[in-house]
């Protein structure tokens, strides 16, 4: 199966990779976003007002992506969705004694509104699928992508967006999902095609449940033949995050920054969820 990436745009503590590397540019303890100008891509200030942070985030990165290519399926992933409109909700329904609220922040916190915030922006009537799968979210996407792109699909917007807030910050914690105690966030968006021609590199595998291993073996590789990317060191912890290593590692293969290695592996762990990407030069 051909599942090549063509573009990538980030919304992470080290920028949007779409500009630039900068592997330097951010503080390592905080892990937050630094988001963009959002005007540049979202000039309506009455819809951008009404977006919270997850969805600016998200349609950013996608209508980044969006310029100049035509898509004939859509693909979101989250795995929490916006955490602070669900707070705003939740406060709402608890101080008002559980009476009838103002609707904005519910609608806006669901998962697929995203999905539905972008097809509206871009006045698509395409397939749209939001997936919700926790930790196991963008290796299963991705391994959705690889099928659509080998049987009807030739290119596909992948998006996903999580945001943190203090409250789910300290909530995390609790669960202890970081082995390094830095809970990240951002936003990324990539076309993947089926046409190899002007691609950053290919997807050659994306499961749930299995370790490096186990991948490996599968694909007939020994770990010398791979890099193991060491991602989250610039994105921090986040149940979305390998998406980021999937663009930062197709953005440091383009650039040849793996030195004799035509593989790169995104290894993800995420509490009981465990998935592997592996990634081909072109």
């Amino acid at each position: 199966m051909s599942c090549y990436i063509k573009k990538v745009s980030t919304v992470s503590p080290i920028g949007d990779l779409s500009e630039n590397i900068n592997l330097n540019s951010f503080a390592s303890n905080s892990f937050n976003a630094s988001e963009p100008d959002y005007k540049e891509v979202i000039a309506n200030a009455n819809l951008r007002r009404r977006m919270n942070r997850m969805l600016k985030m998200g349609t950013y990165v996608a209508m980044k992506c969006l310029v100049d290519v035509d898509v004939d399926m859509m693909l979101t992933a989250t795995s929490l969705g916006s955490i602070s409109d669900t707070e705003k909700m939740l406060d709402t329904i608890y101080t008002s004694g559980e009476t009838l609220g103002n609707p904005t922040a519910f609608i806006q916190s669901t998962f697929n509104t995203l999905a539905g915030n972008i097809a509206q922006l871009k006045s698509t009537h395409i397939p749209n699928i939001t997936f919700v799968n926790r930790g196991d979210t963008v290796a299963n996407v991705l391994r959705y992508a690889q099928i659509k792109l080998d049987g009807d699909a030739e290119n596909i917007l992948y998006v996903s967006s999580d945001e943190k807030t203090e409250l789910s910050e300290s909530v995390l914690a609790k669960f202890n999902l970081s082995s390094t105690g830095g809970y990240g966030e951002g936003s990324t968006a990539m076309i993947l095609s089926s046409e190899k021609t002007g691609a950053f590199a290919e997807i050659i595998y994306s499961k749930c449940r299995v370790d490096l291993q186990t991948a490996l073996f599968e694909l007939n590789l020994s770990v010398d033949d791979v890099e193991i990317l060491d991602y989250k060191r610039w994105c921090g912890e986040y149940a979305t995050a390998p998406a980021f290593g999937v663009a930062l590692a197709a953005r440091m293969m383009e650039f040849g920054m793996f030195d004799g290695k035509a593989c790169v592996a995104i290894e993800h762990r995420y509490g009981p969820d465990k998935s592997v990407i592996i990634l081909k030069k072109c």
